[in-house]
């Protein structure tokens, strides 16, 4: 036999403490108020419902005393009394243990099953807004968390907009026949103690006390069911997992009490039917309607924090009271704003652009909460495109070209634009404050994807109001480093020479040395390099190891310091709910010296132009150190594509790491000639294995790893939820340092794979155990 306690002990705590162990990294304020007040409600709605169901009701003699005299003392179910601990009124401690452990389980499980997905909804079931004429639904009011328009009148359709929440009647109006069937079985159980125009309404189905149980299960659950349904709450493919894992587990459980005598279901109380051996059909009724109730709750309250960023003028951090917290989600589910259709597709196709291209973040995202990976999305979409326009525009053969300073011009112009019409007095986003001006810009870019441009759309869109503008400007001035280095023009007939440099007497490589390079293969590079009128050193930037530290900032610090302000703006209050941005104004400050202050040795930690607050300070160190990570990262990349860098030009190792000019040439021509073989072992193949990157690629992963030594331990100062993310992310980068070291510092222009496995396994590592 299993006391009640038992069977909470051995089938109910085991599988949370797992689940918990599982997602305790990811579990945050959002998921902590859903718990809280899921179990709250529960509590507060069951007990009553469990207080008259677990008796059994005769008939009233009084009419007019109806509901208020029904409860006698006749139990429904009981318990063997050795098998539960006491009682609070009518109902069990254990059962009371219940209401809290059942939804507990339930959102655990359905958080871990949901995490992958990005939406919390299906954006086909979303359907056209219809907005009015004066305002958005939503007026920016004084900033705190939104005002709702009090007259919504003169609607017109905007097929631009969608309402991700849509009500619906009809589903919830079924449920409301199921209440009105539990009403009809609690009516034969009460032998007609119903009340109606002309007196009671008698039995209908001659069961009597037989649907007692039944009756009140739909009863009770019926009426809370159908309001979810009919705000919008609905069941996707990660509910419907969750419902039969979870609702089979309960159900598994409730046959083992029962079987092993914790509890037992009242015949005399019950239709008699059993689903199987010793569980009722009234129990598995019973599980899975509890069940639906609460994943429907949890999924009405992913898509509404979803709403909360995915509109400009709601808040994207709930506010710490609970209790404003839940009346923000409220007002919310009462009137769920419109969002921007464009920026849906753009998130779905943001991430498959991801998915592709960067392995080590579409690893390393799944660290992070949904939140902040719609965010991180948005901002590595925009990298990824912005740095694909600059590396592979169509229709430029010389990356001095105008086009491609002009493409990079168009970047900028953009940027400023998306964070210039973000205008809190607006009420509106940066897609519908000036649509027309952002896409005149982007139309300036030759043969711009569709692709391309919905991750314009979805950066301007979300970004300006959560990260300053500062890293992406900084970004941009990383692309022009980039646009300084050798340019490609149109072959031409080939010298046999080629001006380059050699040392002088201070070991720098000098000018003024003619190099014979050999027969090469034909190549823009090696035609152009071979020119003897050609000045090489002109067309490498990265001349030192402070212009090295100073590009990695740019193109990597800054993003690291972007992802500090994201993780601000979405996991910690702000003074200025709605536009967080506006309270990191210190950050202009900041970056101008962060940028100016990275040195070959370490970091600096800014100091600003007036008092600081404890905060400011703490944050400003903690954006030191994630710039410095950043570097860090950038190096293992810079080491990673050396060989297929030189292919279009780029250098990236410093000219001082260079002893003449015939190792400078030996990095930037070899690699020009040396395509991968089709077969191991071929003359092709012999020629790139043979070129030693070594004495480069090692260099650069110990610079990498004094930087991420003394770094690392900032990221424990991170809100809690983005630290096991940044921590993934670092992990997972690095495992490509660790697969050139095992290759002793060989690369090729293949660059260097890393076994997604192994990825996995690093940064689960560094999530869960805080291991970066």
């Amino acid at each position: 036999m299993l006391t009640y306690v038992q069977v909470h002990l051995y089938y109910l705590v085991p599988p949370i403490v797992v689940l918990l162990a599982v997602y305790h990294p990811l579990l945050g304020r959002r998921d902590g108020l859903s718990i809280l007040w899921l179990c709250f409600m529960a509590t507060i709605w069951t007990t009553p419902w469990d207080n008259v169901s677990s008796i059994t009701l005769q008939p009233v003699p009084e009419p007019g005393f109806a509901i208020l005299i029904w409860i006698i003392s006749q139990s429904g179910w009981g318990y063997p009394p050795n098998s539960i601990v006491g009682k609070i009124f009518h109902v069990p401690i254990e059962e009371h243990m219940f209401f809290i452990l059942q939804p507990i389980f339930l959102l655990l499980l359905h958080s871990l099953i949901s995490h992958p997905r990005l939406l919390p909804f299906d954006r086909h079931d979303a359907t056209r807004s219809l907005r009015t004429t004066a305002s958005a639904p939503y007026a920016a009011g004084d900033g705190k968390e939104g005002a709702m328009v009090s007259e919504p009148s003169q609607r017109v359709e905007n097929e631009d907009e969608v309402i991700t929440l849509a009500r619906r009647p009809l589903a919830a109006l079924s449920w409301g026949a199921i209440w009105l069937f539990g009403l009809v079985l609690v009516n034969e159980a009460h032998g007609g103690a119903l009340w109606n125009a002309e007196g009671w309404i008698p039995p209908i189905l001659q069961i009597g006390g037989k649907g007692f149980y039944l009756g009140w299960i739909l009863v009770w659950v019926s009426p809370v069911i159908a309001l979810l349904t009919y705000l919008g709450a609905r069941f996707g493919t990660a509910e419907r997992l969750t419902f039969i894992l979870g609702a089979g587990w309960l159900v598994a459980i409730d046959t083992i009490a029962i079987r092993a005598g914790a509890w037992y279901i009242s015949p005399e109380t019950s239709l008699g039917f059993h689903v199987w051996r010793d569980l009722p059909l009234e129990e598995f009724l019973f599980f899975c309607l509890t069940t639906h109730l609460i994943l429907l709750s949890s999924s009405l309250i992913s898509h509404l924090h979803t709403l909360l960023l995915l509109y400009p003028t709601l808040p994207p951090c709930p506010p710490l009271n609970p209790a404003k917290h839940i009346a923000l989600l409220f007002r919310v589910a009462l009137s769920p704003p419109p969002i921007d259709r464009r920026m849906l597709d753009a998130l779905v196709s943001a991430q498959e652009t991801l998915r592709k291209g960067s392995k080590s973040f579409d690893v390393a995202k799944l660290a992070f909460g949904r939140e902040m990976r719609i965010g991180l999305v948005a901002i590595y979409a925009w990298c990824r495109v912005t740095d694909n326009l600059i590396d592979e525009a169509a229709d430029c053969k010389d990356s001095e070209s105008p086009s491609r300073l002009d493409i990079l011009q168009t970047i900028r112009k953009h940027l400023e634009q998306a964070y210039s019409c973000t205008n809190p007095a607006r009420g509106a986003s940066p897609s519908s404050s000036s649509p027309s001006v952002a896409e005149d810009i982007l139309c300036s870019i030759p043969d711009l994807s569709e692709e391309d441009r919905s991750a314009f759309h979805l950066f301007a869109a979300l970004i300006p109001r959560l990260v300053p503008i500062h890293p992406f400007r900084e970004l941009c001035d990383g692309y022009e480093t980039d646009l300084r280095f050798v340019p490609l023009p149109s072959p031409a007939p080939p010298p046999s020479t080629a001006r380059s440099r050699d040392t002088n007497d201070n070991g720098q490589v000098d000018v003024n040395v003619n190099v014979t390079v050999g027969v090469l293969p034909t190549s823009p590079l090696v035609e152009l390099v071979q020119d003897p009128d050609f000045q090489l050193e002109e067309h490498l930037p990265i001349k030192t190891t402070s212009d090295l530290l100073d590009y990695a900032d740019n193109v990597a610090g800054s993003i690291a310091s972007a992802i500090c302000y994201l993780s601000w703006s979405m996991l910690t209050p702000s003074p200025t709910p709605s536009r967080p941005v506006d309270s990191l104004s210190w950050t202009t400050h900041t970056h101008t010296h962060v940028h100016a202050g990275g040195t070959d040795t370490g970091m600096t930690v800014p100091e600003p132009e007036s008092d600081p607050t404890p905060l400011v300070l703490r944050r400003m160190r903690i954006t030191s150190h994630a710039r410095e990570m950043g570097r860090a990262l950038q190096l293992v990349n810079i080491a990673r594509d050396i060989a297929k860098d030189a292919r279009i030009g780029r250098v990236y190792v410093p000219l001082s790491s260079f002893s003449s000019a015939k190792d400078l040439l030996a990095v930037i021509l070899p690699s020009s000639r040396s395509n991968p073989g089709p077969a191991h072992g071929s003359a092709r193949e012999s020629t790139r294995v043979d070129l030693d990157y070594a004495p480069y690629t090692l260099p650069l992963l110990e610079m990498a790893d004094q930087r991420r030594s003394n770094s690392q331990h900032a990221m424990a100062d991170l809100p809690r939820t983005a630290r096991g993310g940044t921590r993934a992310m670092v992990a997972s980068y690095f495992e490509i340092a660790e697969a050139i070291r095992r290759r002793g510092g060989a690369i090729d222009e293949r660059g260097v794979k890393v076994d997604k496995w192994r990825r996995l396994l690093a940064a689960g590592t560094a999530m869960w155990f805080g291991m970066a």
